[in-house]
């Protein structure tokens, strides 16, 4: 029994576990994005004025999803967008898994940049902004 929970921990902590989880959270987060922004008001009105592009990838670019904001509605799309407004580059895929797992995302976001795992490309004030758009996404 012992030795099933250490292979399956050991599979848990898997680089190819970690990455495909990685493209499953940003899959999802796409959903949520898409339809909070059909269906809820709050969100709308913290849309209302944006005309933004912004995109999530890995520093390598193999994992790499786009994200419209426009008329108060969130698109995405996977692949890179060819003039972002806003670039969030992870280190790796376990490094984005990291932090959008954090109970404390804000504080996860902040320590990684400051540890160089997270880079931030583009408008500073849009980061802030993506930052409030994820917590609207949890309310």
């Amino acid at each position: 029994m012992k030795q099933r929970a250490a292979l399956v921990e050991q599979l848990l902590s898997s680089r190819a576990f970690l990455s495909a989880k990685f493209i499953a959270l940003i899959s999802g987060l796409s959903w949520k994005m898409q339809r909070k922004s059909c269906h809820d008001a709050k969100v709308q009105a913290y849309l209302s004025d944006k005309n933004i592009s912004f995109q999530l990838q890995t520093r390598n670019g193999l994992i790499c999803r786009h994200f419209l904001v426009s008329d108060q509605r969130i698109s995405s799309a996977w692949g890179a967008h060819p003039a972002p407004d806003l670039v969030i580059v992870f280190a790796d895929a376990v490094i984005g898994t990291r932090i959008l797992t954090a109970v404390g995302k804000r504080l996860a976001f902040m320590q990684a940049m400051q540890d160089k795992e997270v880079e931030v490309q583009g408008d500073l004030s849009l980061f802030m902004w993506y930052v409030e758009l994820g917590s609207m996404l949890n309310q």
